[in-house]
């Protein structure tokens, strides 16, 4: 019987770490590591990944529509992560390609304590203070002076799987008055999780701290601009770990060169990977990571875990993958079967 093709494209951990991952995919598979830039255009991806029956995908680079369809043999992609904004999902639906991601129940404690200690970062300059003592600058400490988070009015946008976690952690580890906006969660469901249900603008403009926790869709991106930068506290902390393109990069560096924004903390840019001329280096009172969110060791042996069981389920089982981005591709009439 034909063995199926696997791609593993621009992923720096899948396998690297867990050797049973590679091995149960090298018994049925054969596995080709593929890393390109992440602007490389739709062509040149395509020459790359157009021999693969399965595709084990990082953030980058997009995969958009005419990528696909010159995969003809392309049956199942996974996302080695939560979010598929990289992947064009209405063709790969049209094309009878299955998409699957990782559960968030996967990253959901890496995230949210990833945020929270963002959050506490950029609130007490850890960043500053060590880069002081490496450049003998101890007496510098006087001007380091932090905000507590207890008692505290602490704004997350998006309370789900993640957001939720951060406002537990948040409102009943450390004691602040969470408040959160999210058009999706029921409404009984806020004080569950410790917090406040208030309008995104009221959130935006009581909030001595804001924590992203929602994917970026065409209704979020750019959610945060000149205006909503404005109303903020003069001091405000902002906290994205989830993708660079949630805010207006122009008005968010403005806003933190003239305030009220006291600081930026973000694992995630627009265009990553970034290197030290990005402007956002430059900037004091901005700490940016490089997308480490999901890098426990917890999360990123479920996240791996999760590509294989999916390769198994299509490959081995001729079944379906367990978290589907895109569903109704099932009811396609051309839908792609590993044979």
């Amino acid at each position: 019987m034909k063995r199926p093709v696997i791609s593993i494209l621009n992923s720096s951990t899948f396998g690297k770490h867990f050797a049973a991952h590679m091995e149960t995919l090298h018994a049925f598979a054969d596995i080709q590591h593929i890393d390109v830039p992440s602007d490389i255009d739709a062509d040149a991806l395509a020459a790359h990944i157009k021999n693969s029956d399965g595709i084990i995908a990082s953030v980058t680079p997009k995969i958009p529509r005419r990528t696909l369809e010159q995969c003809k043999n392309l049956v199942l992609l996974v996302r080695h992560g939560i979010g598929c904004d990289n992947v064009d999902l209405e063709a790969a639906t049209e094309l009878g390609i299955m998409v699957s991601r990782v559960k968030g129940i996967v990253e959901k404690e890496a995230v949210a304590e990833y945020a929270v200690s963002l959050l506490m970062a950029a609130s007490r300059q850890v960043v500053q203070g060590a880069q002081a003592v490496r450049n003998s600058a101890w007496a510098t400490r006087s001007g380091m002076i932090g905000m507590e988070l207890k008692g505290k009015t602490i704004g997350i946008i998006g309370l789900g799987n993640i957001g939720s976690r951060s406002s537990e952690i948040l409102s009943k580890g450390f004691g602040a008055n969470v408040v959160a906006s999210d058009p999706y969660i029921d409404k009984s469901r806020f004080a569950e999780f410790g917090a406040k249900e208030v309008p995104l603008d009221e959130l935006i403009s009581t909030s001595s701290a804001i924590l992203f926790h929602c994917p970026a869709t065409e209704e979020t991106k750019r959610m945060l601009g000149t205006a909503q930068f404005a109303s903020m506290q003069k001091g405000a902390v902002l906290v994205n770990t989830c993708r660079g393109e949630l805010v207006d990069e122009d008005a968010l560096f403005e806003a933190l060169q003239t305030g009220p924004l006291g600081a930026y903390a973000t694992d995630v840019v627009e265009g990553e990977p970034i290197d030290s001329s990005h402007r956002l280096t430059k900037l004091d009172n901005v700490i940016v990571t490089p997308h480490l969110g999901g890098y426990s060791w917890e999360s990123l042996h479920g996240m791996g875990q999760t590509c294989v069981d999916d390769s198994v389920a299509v490959f081995q089982k001729n079944g379906v993958p367990g978290e589907m981005a895109n569903p109704e591709v099932l009811e396609k009439a051309n839908r792609r079967v590993w044979q």
